[in-house]
């Protein structure tokens, strides 16, 4: 978890949790601009017959993983960074990702608009 201590000059809060995955992390950073990044391994399904055999089945992929960003503690789908989870990201773009996450700022239809004040 060292390479999440010091991000930009922020220490972010740092949540690690057991993935339903056996033997894998969820990472959840939180930084002071109220945004925040999950962080999971990526995975694959296996094909079986039965839908239930599969989930049980899932295989981490080794060195990729799936980021998606937080505001306040939910799932965001409408920041510019994206609008959907990030998936099949190496760690050098896990860190970039995080690093952009840390950056961003909060902006409401009025802090857009401000000839409407």
């Amino acid at each position: 978890m060292r390479r999440y201590e010091n991000i930009n000059g922020e220490k972010p809060i740092i949540e690690v949790k057991e993935h339903h995955i056996p033997g894998s992390k969820h990472v959840i950073l939180t930084f002071k601009n109220g945004y925040g990044a999950s962080i999971i391994p990526e995975y694959h399904y296996p094909r079986h017959d039965k839908p239930m055999d599969s989930v049980k089945s899932r295989k981490v992929i080794p060195g990729l993983y799936e980021v998606a960003v937080f505001y306040n503690g939910e799932l965001c789908y409408d920041t510019p960074l994206t609008n959907d989870t990030l998936r099949s990201k190496n760690d050098p773009e896990v860190q970039d990702i995080v690093q952009k996450i840390q950056r961003l700022e909060y902006m409401t239809i009025h802090h857009l608009h401000e000839e409407d004040h």
